[in-house]
C-alpha cells in the first residue's frame, strides 16, 4: 500500500511474523518502505510517522526517481569511491557488479581486522556477511558471532573502520552504555564524528554523464 505522509512518498507493507514496525530506504529508492505486523491499524502506522519524522526529513533528499539498471556508464560507490560501470574491469549488471564490489568489501574487512583484534584484544568468534537493510552490523556478544551488512561497500574504509571497531566493542559491552563509548573512543577518538558520517554519507549512484546532463537541462528550461 502506497501513501503520502507530510509530504513523503512511504509504501506500507504488511507482513505476517513481523514484531515491530519499521522504516528504511535503500539505494535508488523513490519511496520509504515501512514494514509493519499484519494487524496494524492506521492510527498506529500514523503515530510511528510521526515519531520517525527526523529520519524521514534526514534521508528524503536520498529518494531517486532515477532508477538504476546497472548499465554501462552509471556510476556506482566502491568504498566512497565512484566507479563507471563498462569501465576501468567493472562489471555492468547487477549480480555481477555487486559480487565485484562485494569483493572489494571482503579485501578491505581482511586488512581492517586482524590490525583491530590486536589493538582491542577482541576477536570475534566468526565473522558473517548479510544483506542487512536496517544496521550496518550486528554483534551476539553470547556467541561472539559479528554479522556485517553486504552495504557496507557502499561506505568508504574510514566509515567500513568504523563500523567494524564498533562491533568489536559489543564484544566487551552488550550495548550503548557510557561504558560502551569510552571504550569504543578510546580505540577511535574521532568515532562520533564517523557515526555521524556513517548515518549521512550519500551513497547514491548516478545516471551516465549524458543523462545527467540532459536532465539539468530540462529543469533548467523548466
Amino acid at each position: 500500500m502506497a501513501t503520502d505522509f507530510e509530504g513523503y512518498p512511504v509504501t506500507v507493507r504488511r507482513r505476517s511474523g513481523c514484531r515491530r514496525m519499521t522504516v528504511r530506504m535503500r539505494i535508488g529508492d523513490s519511496a520509504f518502505t515501512l514494514t509493519v505486523p499484519t494487524q496494524t491499524g492506521e492510527a498506529e502506522i500514523l503515530a510511528f510517522l510521526q515519531r520517525s519524522r527526523a529520519f524521514l526529513a534526514a534521508h528524503a533528499p536520498a529518494l531517486s526517481s532515477w532508477q538504476p539498471a546497472y548499465a554501462a556508464g552509471e556510476r556506482h560507490r566502491v568504498l566512497g569511491r565512484f566507479v563507471t560501470l563498462g569501465e576501468d574491469g567493472v562489471p555492468c549488471g547487477e549480480a555481477a557488479f555487486e559480487a565485484w564490489r562485494f569483493a572489494r568489501l571482503r579485501e578491505c574487512v581482511a586488512e581492517l581486522l586482524p590490525r583491530w583484534e590486536t589493538r582491542s584484544g577482541l576477536r570475534p568468534s566468526r565473522l558473517r556477511w548479510r544483506p542487512l537493510q536496517s544496521a550496518w552490523g550486528k554483534c551476539a556478544q553470547k556467541t561472539g558471532l559479528i554479522t556485517l551488512s553486504t552495504r557496507l561497500g557502499l561506505l568508504p574504509e574510514p566509515l567500513v573502520e568504523y563500523v567494524l571497531v564498533h562491533e568489536l566493542c559489543h564484544l566487551r559491552h552488550p550495548n550503548h552504555s557510557p561504558a560502551f563509548h569510552a571504550f569504543l573512543e578510546q580505540l577511535l577518538p574521532d568515532a562520533p564524528q564517523r557515526a555521524y558520517d556513517t548515518g549521512h554519507y550519500d551513497w547514491r549512484p548516478l545516471p551516465p554523464q549524458s543523462e545527467t546532463q540532459s536532465n539539468q537541462e530540462g529543469d533548467t528550461d523548466a
